[in-house]
């Protein structure tokens, strides 16, 4: 078992009982972000960024690395810390660290979290308001 994996079963007792740490991260690649369209709740459907729960153990900028590996195989050169916020979920509610991910290459290979990415290099009213809220606390755009 991976360091600090939870059972499916025990998670959904965790998380309909406590906040669950997670990070989000909001990958740049020459001035456009890294949109993923979401194939698991929370916010199936909806375009968002890399990013998932927080192992035990792991440090959060261990964890943006990993997510970010494991999502969409790119690598971050650069790692910077934005802000925390609250996403409540019907489901779930996470308690996200957000980050500014530079990385140089944007070849995005997709995991089965994901049915399509883009890159985007402005804001509109299409997205979710907990993503809107990190991209402009990042100013990113």
């Amino acid at each position: 078992m991976e360091r600090g994996w939870i059972e499916e079963g025990l998670y959904r007792k965790i998380r309909d009982t406590v906040p669950i740490a997670s990070v989000d991260a909001l990958t740049l690649c020459r001035g456009k972000l890294l949109l993923l369209l979401r194939n698991n709740e929370p916010a199936r459907g909806l375009w968002w960024t890399p990013g998932g729960r927080v192992r035990k153990g792991e440090q959060l900028g261990e964890a943006v690395r990993r997510e970010l590996m494991e999502e969409t195989g790119l690598s971050p050169y650069k790692i910077e810390k934005i802000g925390v916020m609250s996403h409540i979920w019907p489901e779930v509610h996470f308690v996200t660290s957000f980050f500014r991910v530079d990385v140089v290459d944007d070849a995005v290979v997709l995991n089965d979290e994901h049915s399509d990415f883009r890159w985007v290099s402005s804001v509109n009213d299409e997205l979710h308001p907990y993503l809107i809220q990190m991209i402009r606390e990042s100013k990113i755009f």
